[in-house]
């Protein structure tokens, strides 16, 4: 194996091992928290105004209201991006031998490989990423608490409507 081969694919395992060394979104981030520390959910409901009662319903409980508001919440998901980074270091630093000679060609070759790396990572990151739409709905309950749900659909839920709120779902009747 030549110096070039060898540095070529020297170049290529630290793009690799760089790449595993990344911390996808809901690991910590590398500011505190990791694999042990508790996580955080995407989204956190205010806290109950001061006074104001708070209940969680027994399991298979059912209650009847009125539907006050329906409001859409949405959430993404991404991707980590660690497949783009490493196949674009790869093409990277393929591409980067390519050019030069001697010392200029190691040069383009490793740049190429972290160039190519950080390429790949965004465009997997961005094309890799979605949303997903949920609706909360407050629902005022006959005895006149406020019960609110997150479900994913909302079929014929009007504001106004009555329904009935069972099992995290409401659904009219």
């Amino acid at each position: 194996m030549n110096g070039k081969t060898l540095l070529s694919v020297a170049a290529a395992t630290a793009v690799v091992g760089l790449a595993g060394c990344a911390a996808p979104g809901g690991y910590g981030g590398g500011y505190g928290g990791g694999y042990g520390a508790p996580q955080q959910p995407a989204y956190q409901a205010p806290p109950p105004p001061p006074g104001a009662n708070t209940y969680q319903a027994p399991a298979n409980s059912v209650f009847y209201g009125r539907v006050e508001s329906i409001e859409p919440v949405t959430t993404q998901q991404g991707s980590s991006g660690l497949l783009g980074t490493v196949i674009g270091g790869v093409a990277g630093g393929l591409l980067g031998h390519q050019i030069g000679g001697g010392t200029g060609n190691t040069i383009a070759t490793i740049g190429g490989a972290v160039a190519g790396g950080v390429a790949g990572n965004q465009i997997e990151k961005r094309a890799g990423s979605s949303t997903d739409t949920v609706y909360r709905v407050n629902v005022r309950l006959d005895d006149g608490r406020m019960a609110t749900v997150t479900q994913r659909n909302v079929s014929n839920l009007r504001i106004g409507s009555r329904v009935q709120v069972a099992n995290d779902m409401a659904t009219p009747y």
